[in-house]
């Protein structure tokens, strides 16, 4: 094989987006998210939320500043807490994950709000979120959409293994 036909085979390689239920950024970033889902919104809504779990591989901390998508000018990074006997839900402006830290993004912990969306998320299909942090370049990735049907189901899964 010729030098030429290596390295376009080599560029073609690492040019491949890869998703699924883990996702490693075509940057060689040390961010893995694992299990992403954005929960299907009621027909009718305009609002939902997304869930994954972000392991930062380095030694040293990131910071989360913010996620974005096409399907919605609006995503914020929550957190419910318990004030007082209630529990709340607030924006944060930024997740800082320690070195060698793994955050769950879940329901009743840090979550993504999405406000605004512009059309109905349909179980199964997929859509793209971009990760937004301050010590290194956006992570894009593709997310499935499911149901809370489907999230439930999956837990029951993720408790018997």
């Amino acid at each position: 094989m010729n030098k030429i036909s290596l390295i376009t085979i080599v560029i073609f390689f690492t040019s491949l987006n890869i998703s699924g239920d883990t996702l490693a950024s075509e940057n060689k970033s040390d961010i893995i998210i694992e299990a992403p889902y954005v929960r299907a919104n009621i027909p009718g809504t305009i609002i939902t939320s997304a869930y994954m779990s972000i392991e930062n591989a380095n030694d040293r901390a990131v910071t989360l500043t913010g996620v974005s998508g096409l399907f919605s000018d609006r995503i914020e990074i929550h957190q419910h807490t318990m004030s007082d006997g209630m529990m709340k839900m607030r924006k944060i402006e930024q997740l800082a994950i320690k070195g060698r830290e793994t955050i769950i993004l879940q329901p009743m912990g840090y979550h993504l709000m999405i406000f605004d969306v512009k059309k109905t998320l349909i179980p199964d299909e997929k859509v793209s979120l971009t990760l937004h942090f301050k010590q290194q370049k956006d992570l894009v990735i593709t997310v499935p959409v499911r149901s809370i049907k489907q999230e439930r189901q999956s837990k029951k899964q993720h408790h018997h293994h």
